[in-house]
């Protein structure tokens, strides 16, 4: 780092070469001296032989020098000492241009996690959520917009598709904890196999459900939020395999997900398994949001084909019981309208938040303009020392 010491030791650089040039100086007069000659003679003539000593030393700077750095820092000095010289007009800039980038760090802020950042999980670019509409569904206006998926659908729809790599769905709700000093109730999904495989978000303690906790009357597991983990539990990794009452029933943890991990946009506290019966499915049942991961290649157009060409599949296959007609759901014109997950997440708050952006570029420019303007102002004021300054040398650009 020896240009970083030469940039912090300049002064003891240039005082030791003015010593150097002065003693060279001091032996040639005294040379001159000894030979005869007057002192005051030989200290002209020792002078008109060396040169120009300022000039000489200036040179001889340069080889320490750095002029576009020190340009900048001295650009920099004149500058805080002219607006120290004008506190109320620094004051009114500052905040001007201050209050404009604040709004703009902020705005850019969300833009970037919402919009730029991709989702928090492998390969996000895969994930879709599986969205259909029921624009038949007279009275049903939830349908109309959005209808979720029901367990009959999930089996449909994991058995008989040929674009997912995998699917599954899933379901928020609240239950009571108790058993642990004060009872408590806490955000919980419930989710089937295949939505943890298909996020592909390894647990940070433990493991994921196996398909032996997706059955009916199987052990009772659970899987616990990094947050509710450090909470609850102060983070000890000894807690896999303890035994927790949710909704009065013995519950063994088996995992713990990583911090920052939410179900799509839903945060959690604890996760169980959805143990679907298969032999007591039935049509209805539309109450869960699903989720698949698109094969390599496949695009949310293939897909939708694809829950279209199941839906005729899943009304022969299902019915609501004795003496119903399956192929009611017809006149529903239920129809896949899959949206990416990301898109799902944000929304059409998306349009919302680029057209905040833009405003608040605005509001910056206002504000650029705003200070411009006080520093032509200013200049009106200044035209003799600029004035000044041209007549010395200096050029547009150091002057601007």
């Amino acid at each position: 780092m020896n240009w970083l010491r030469q940039l912090f030791s300049r002064q003891r650089l240039y005082r030791e070469l003015s010593e150097e040039i002065q003693a060279h100086l001091d032996e040639k007069i005294e040379e001159l001296v000894a030979g005869g000659m007057p002192e005051r003679e030989a200290k002209q003539a020792a002078l008109r032989e060396f040169g120009n000593i300022g000039l000489i030393e200036e040179k001889s700077r340069e080889v320490w020098a750095w002029p576009l750095v020190e340009e900048v820092f001295f650009d920099i000095r004149y500058g805080l000492r002219t607006l120290s010289h004008s506190p109320v007009f620094t004051a009114v800039a500052l905040l001007t241009i201050a209050i404009g980038i604040a709004a703009n760090a902020a705005v850019f802020s969300i833009v970037n996690s919402v919009l730029l950042k991709p989702l928090n999980y492998p390969k996000a670019e895969e994930l879709v959520a599986l969205h259909q509409v029921a624009p038949g569904a007279e009275g049903l206006a939830d349908f109309e917009n959005g209808l979720l998926l029901s367990p009959s659908m999930y089996f449909t729809y994991a058995d008989h598709n040929q674009t997912f790599q995998s699917l599954g769905v899933w379901i928020t709700g609240t239950a009571n904890v108790t058993g642990m000093a004060e009872p408590e109730q806490v955000r919980t999904v419930a989710v089937s196999d295949g939505v943890l495989q298909t996020l592909s978000v390894p647990p940070a303690v433990g493991r994921w459900f196996s398909q032996v906790d997706q059955v009916p009357n199987g052990p009772g597991r659970v899987m616990l939020s990094y947050g509710y983990w450090q909470r609850r539990f102060g983070g000890d990794r000894r807690v896999i395999g303890r035994n927790i009452m949710v909704d009065s029933q013995t519950r063994e943890i088996v995992g713990v997900m990583p911090q920052g991990f939410r179900f799509v946009d839903s945060d959690f506290d604890l996760t169980t398994p959805l143990a679907f019966d298969r032999g007591k499915a039935i049509l209805a049942g539309f109450g869960f949001h699903g989720i698949a991961r698109l094969k390599p290649g496949a695009t949310i157009a293939q897909a939708n084909a694809d829950l279209a060409r199941m839906l005729p599949i899943w009304m022969d296959s299902w019915s609501n019981g004795p003496g119903s007609n399956p192929h009611i759901y017809e006149t529903w014109r239920i129809t896949a309208m899959i949206h990416s997950l990301k898109q799902q997440v944000i929304g059409n708050v998306g349009e919302l938040l680029w057209v905040v952006m833009g405003t608040i570029g605005l509001v910056m420019l206002i504000a650029c303009a705003n200070v411009m303007n006080l520093l032509l102002v200013r200049v009106e004021a200044r035209q003799q020392e600029l004035a000044v300054r041209t007549a010395l040398g200096a050029g547009r650009a150091r002057i601007v």
